[in-house]
């Protein structure tokens, strides 16, 4: 749990899932002022604003609680902030190269969905009234300071069709107060209301929602599989003359097959390998390799690397017969020795002299330049070039 880890620093990880998650806010204090910059700050807040095409779904204003029309004016977001609305902009793992590894670390380290948010508050202003999320959130003070008050559930665990403007808000006090200063942490569970205040200063902080996996979820799945049987997409009997003989029937023989597939030995395992291998992000384009072109443009010297938002899982299926999952994305790879299965998986970024340093015994054109031009056309690894460098180091 490295990123993990890493966001809750000093705080330990153990600590943290026995006694916090899912059940109590903290507040995770550090000395560190810029702990957060290296995913975000205030001039990736003003690329963002300035060089991406933002819809009105993506970025959006709120004012004292209530949301204000959309605008894609430019000149309107600033006098808006002016006037003391905080602005919001939904999505930002897809569109800042260094949030989208947050989240997609994050969804290896604890194996649920990862979204981020980013909120940018003027001085002494609230945004929204008392309220709770229906997934648990982790809050990264990016600067600025911002004082939040945290209210123990009146609704245990509640889902998205239990939205918090349907509910009583708590008539308890807080049970948390906390001002957020740069580098600090705060961890609010699903169903937990609450509000934030800046403080004297803009605040800006990212937001990282985590959608865990529950019973229902599990239910839908299997609802999901079920409608590949035709037995369950026909039509239930009528009820003539109130006659539910036919129903009650039909009602039995779906039951006992629900029985059945829940009897499945595998049913389990099969809905723990959705979890592990969904919603991942998309593996990168790697023009113009992808193409078939260019995939050697240094010959040995050519480098190659594993896309750093996906884990790699390597199981073997027989000899030299292995099954490589990298993201969503399954290929197989047949012949191939285990001194190079153990040396090309877990290197970020290798040479094709390199490879042919591990695998003297095999042939650089009839067994290596295949396999890896195989590997880039399915997209699971990447031609490294100066040009990718060179944009790694702007981003």
């Amino acid at each position: 749990m490295k990123i993990l880890q890493q966001l809750l620093a000093p705080y330990p990880v153990e600590q943290f899932l026995t006694d916090h998650w899912t059940q109590k806010a903290i507040h995770i204090s550090t000395n560190d002022s810029q702990k957060f910059h290296p995913f975000f700050s205030w001039g990736a807040l003003n690329h963002l604003l300035n060089y991406h095409k933002l819809s009105g779904s993506d970025l959006r204003f709120s004012k004292e609680g209530k949301s204000l029309p959309d605008t894609r004016n430019p000149r309107e977001w600033s006098d808006r902030l002016r006037q003391g609305a905080t602005l919001i902009i939904d999505g930002v793992h897809h569109r800042v190269p260094s949030v989208a590894k947050l989240a997609a670390h994050l969804r290896e380290d604890i194996g649920y969905e990862t979204h981020v948010n980013l909120y940018c508050s003027p001085a002494e202003q609230r945004g929204f009234d008392c309220h709770y999320d229906t997934h648990d959130v982790l809050i990264l003070q990016v600067a600025g300071e911002k004082k939040w008050f945290v209210y123990r559930e009146t609704v245990l665990y509640p889902t998205s069709e239990m939205p918090s403007s349907k509910q009583n808000q708590p008539t308890e006090p807080p049970y948390l107060e906390c001002l957020l200063k740069p580098g600090d942490l705060l961890y609010i569970p699903r169903g937990h209301w609450h509000y934030a205040i800046a403080s004297e200063q803009s605040s800006l902080h990212l937001t990282v929602g985590i959608e865990g996996q529950t019973g229902l979820d599990w239910l839908g799945w299997l609802m999901r599989d079920l409608q590949n049987n035709a037995d369950w997409r026909q039509n239930l009997p009528m009820i003539v003359d109130d006659q539910t003989i036919s129903l009650q029937q039909q009602l039995e023989t779906l039951r006992q097959h629900l029985i059945e597939t829940l009897n499945q030995p595998d049913i389990l395992s099969k809905y723990i390998d959705k979890l592990s291998y969904h919603s991942y992000p998309p593996l990168p384009v790697n023009l113009p390799a992808q193409m078939g072109n260019d995939i050697f443009p240094d010959l040995l010297m050519t480098r190659f690397a594993w896309s750093p938002l996906h884990r790699i899982r390597v199981k073997q299926l027989g000899e030299r017969h292995y099954q490589v999952h990298i993201g969503s994305k399954q290929v197989d790879l047949k012949g191939i020795p285990e001194i190079l299965v153990e040396n090309l998986f877990n290197q970020n970024e290798f040479s094709l002299f390199d490879i042919a340093d591990w695998t003297p015994d095999l042939d650089l054109e009839a067994d290596l330049a295949p396999l890896l031009k195989s590997l880039v056309l399915e997209g699971v690894l990447q031609v490294v070039t100066d040009c990718d460098l060179a944009s790694a180091a702007i981003l």
